[in-house]
């Protein structure tokens, strides 16, 4: 399994925790619910307000290699330093603001 590229932090990590519930809603204002899956997955959106542009071509080649979403690969979260199987989710948005510097949003969600 490959490893996320070694770049800089980003500037900020928001993380979502997927409600696995599947509830019915009956005419009487019951509402009947079970978990749909056996573990809760979570997503990790990454931005970066200024990556450089070495680290962007980077990135961009990591994130062809996995052809997108399509392979797993292993990413440390920079904030609890812990190790996640994970696959890109989502499209590789970036803007180049400046002659050598990206901004950018990507989400990963655990595999």
């Amino acid at each position: 399994m490959a490893n996320f590229p070694n770049i800089r932090r980003p500037s900020s990590i928001e993380e979502t925790s997927t409600d696995p519930a599947i509830k019915t809603e009956f005419e009487s204002g019951i509402v009947q619910s079970r978990a749909r899956y056996t573990r809760i997955r979570r997503t990790f959106e990454l931005s970066w307000n200024a990556l450089t542009n070495s680290d962007y071509q980077a990135l961009r080649a990591f994130y062809n290699s996995q052809h997108g979403g399509a392979i797993i690969f292993t990413w440390i979260n920079p904030q609890d330093s812990n190790s996640y199987s994970v696959r890109f989710s989502g499209d590789l948005k970036a803007k180049n603001f400046e002659r050598d510097y990206w901004s950018l949003t990507l989400t990963l969600e655990e595999a």
